[in-house]
């Protein structure tokens, strides 16, 4: 058996495959601005399935059906992806990144992948920069100590910091920050966070400050773990003032969007209720659980509990100060999960049929995928 000459059919395999790669992205591009132009949905999820379907029924002779579906749902996802990078490039500006870790370092080389020619400054402690200064995003690293250098000339300051932190430094951006710049933050909690802000921001020739969270991350956090497309096809909220200018709202709204983010507007005790829900409850559910099921598994643990567990491996340092600021919103989500496991204990304990709550729960679910496919909608 000649390897070399095998090894060079699968060469010419794969460089056959990208360049019709090339040309379904092409076309795909047609079909969304097209579809743009006609006003209707650009992700069709029925087509999808009934892709998904036709790859499963296809008479392969090495794949198994579910490996023909898998790779064709990642062909859709990459080809998604890969259009929805061919928006308008954002025009050039000067960002500073306070915190350059997982949210910092991710938003750095999205902002770059967007537009190469922005000029981007980080801020971060010593010991947390040599990452970041070999990646080459940045135009400039200062440890805190310098860090007026970084935000002085910014058009745009992202403020990614923990909870206490950002608190801490919104006096001194307020006093550092140009007065035409624009400042935001990324914490999870936006009641306490606004209302700092509209202290330390509250004299004549602030700059402009808005409440901001992006609905992304991972369990694992710093520079290390960054990822340029973190942002693509999540929901970013933004928590402005009735009062808030408009034009320079759109203007970080847009340059937001550029990371493949998906803006929406809130008021923050309408994030913060949303958020003890949807982000914090879970945190705290995974990790009970993985209490509850770590070490008893006997090797027999599947992917479920792997997904549910996931945000298990969060550090405590990130929620400690979250979940203080939420206590009310986290104690009332709290108390009605515990009276469904009540409900269904005893439903367990004395055989009672489940189906009520799995069907409730299924409604829920489908509900809850419904609005993600329509998100992506208009993100393709």
């Amino acid at each position: 058996m000649d390897i070399s000459a095998l090894r060079e059919e699968v060469d010419r395999i794969d460089a056959e495959m990208l360049k019709l790669l090339d040309q379904r992205v092409a076309l795909a591009s047609q079909i969304t601005e097209a579809k743009r132009d006609a006003g209707v949905p650009l992700r069709d999820a029925g087509r999808e399935q009934v892709m998904l379907q036709s790859a499963r029924d296809m008479d392969l002779k090495n794949l198994r059906p579910d490996e023909a579906a898998d790779f064709r749902d990642a062909l859709l996802a990459l080809t998604r992806s890969s259009v929805a990078r061919r928006r308008p490039a954002p025009e050039p500006m000067k960002i500073a990144i306070v915190g350059v870790g997982l949210i910092g370092g991710s938003l750095a080389r999205a902002l770059k992948q967007a537009q190469p020619k922005h000029e981007i400054s980080g801020v971060d402690l010593d010991e947390r920069l040599p990452g970041a200064r070999v990646s080459g995003l940045f135009d400039s690293l200062e440890s805190p100590t310098g860090g007026e250098n970084a935000v002085k000339r910014a058009d745009v300051v992202f403020l990614c910091t923990p909870l206490a932190r950002t608190i801490e430094l919104l006096p001194t951006l307020a006093d550092d920050v140009p007065k035409d710049a624009i400042v935001t933050d990324v914490v999870g909690v936006k009641q306490v966070v606004v209302q700092a802000a509209q202290e330390a921001f509250n004299f004549p020739d602030a700059p402009y400050f808005v409440g901001g969270h992006p609905m992304a991350g991972k369990a694992r956090s710093g520079f290390e773990n960054s990822d340029a497309r973190l942002f693509e096809s999540r929901v970013w909220i933004l928590t402005p003032e009735p009062h808030d200018p408009v034009d320079k709202l759109n203007r970080l709204g847009s340059l937001i969007e550029s990371v493949g983010a998906t803006v929406r507007l809130m008021s923050p005790g309408e994030h913060d209720r949303a958020m003890a829900a949807v982000s914090h409850l879970p945190q705290l559910i995974s990790v009970a659980l993985m209490l509850t099921a770590g070490r008893r598994d006997k090797g027999c643990a599947g992917p479920a509990l792997l997904e549910m567990t996931r945000l298990a491996a969060s550090p405590a340092h990130l929620w400690n100060d979250l979940t203080v600021a939420l206590k009310p919103e986290l104690i009332a989500d709290l108390q009605r999960l515990k009276s469904y496991l009540t409900e269904l204990e005893m439903a367990v304990n004395f055989q009672e049929p489940l189906d009520k709550w799995f069907d409730h729960a299924n409604e829920l679910r489908a509900l809850l995928e419904a609005r993600e496919v329509a998100r992506q909608e208009s993100n393709p």
